[in-house]
């Protein structure tokens, strides 16, 4: 799936895309689209869009009510009636499009919870996110204690110990390749160094053109994605 389906035509009138709240649903479908497959190309949790959730939610579940009451009236459309069924279907995968762009961030939570508990990052949470993940990492450090940590030294009781290059924290890879194509001409962007066992290495300035599809590592370009007035100039793709 590369882009929204024109065919789209869920809206809050529930009379299968005429009603007037259409192209503000289209909008907020494009947002939920760009947020689900940003946040199952990066390597990081990204910025929970509090606004495009709520909204979708809210729609979904009108919609939802809508076509049910539809279904249980007698005089009610026929099942296989064409409109009715993609109208259906349209629910439907805004439906997935929404549980997977919060299946996709509760994943990497729970790969990571000491990371995203740090206050640099737990920002980027919602507060649901934020309860969730503090109950999960409470359950699995209290398993932790109790299967291993308790036979051990006091001084070796820790989770969260670092000493010099090591961290006892595990941390998601940022150092990764991703695709990202641009709306926007971008440059001259700084590359951060790649650094070999014997020496490192400063690469030129980049220069992105609109349109363009590159392959780069996730440095080069997550301000794009992590900065909300950078927003919406490179998607992952």
């Amino acid at each position: 799936m590369d882009s929204v389906p024109e065919s789209s035509t869920i809206d809050a009138s529930g009379d299968g895309g005429d009603g007037e709240n259409e192209p503000f649903l289209n909008k907020d479908l494009e947002r939920l689209f760009m947020r689900w497959q940003n946040e199952k190309y990066a390597p990081e949790v990204l910025p929970f869009d509090r606004e495009v959730t709520e909204n979708i939610s809210e729609v979904v579940e009108f919609v939802g009510e809508t076509l049910d009451e539809e279904r249980g009236e007698g005089n009610g459309p026929d099942p296989n009636d064409p409109d009715f069924c993609l109208r259906c279907v349209d629910l439907e995968r805004v439906r997935y499009l929404l549980r997977d762009y919060l299946r996709v961030r509760l994943w990497k939570l729970s790969q990571w919870p000491q990371h995203y508990l740090e206050p640099a990052n737990v920002k980027l949470l919602s507060d649901a996110e934020r309860t969730f993940l503090r109950e999960f990492w409470g359950l699995k450090k209290g398993f932790l204690e109790h299967r291993l940590l308790g036979a051990l030294p006091v001084a070796k009781q820790n989770l969260d110990d670092k000493m010099d290059l090591l961290d006892m924290v595990r941390r998601p890879v940022l150092d990764k390749h991703v695709y990202a194509r641009l709306s926007e001409n971008i440059g001259p962007i700084e590359v951060p160094p790649t650094y070999t066992q014997d020496t490192g290495t400063t690469p030129e300035p980049l220069t992105l053109h609109a349109g363009n599809t590159y392959l780069l590592r996730w440095p080069i370009v997550r301000k794009f994605f992590m900065d909300p007035e950078q927003e919406g100039k490179v998607q992952l793709v």
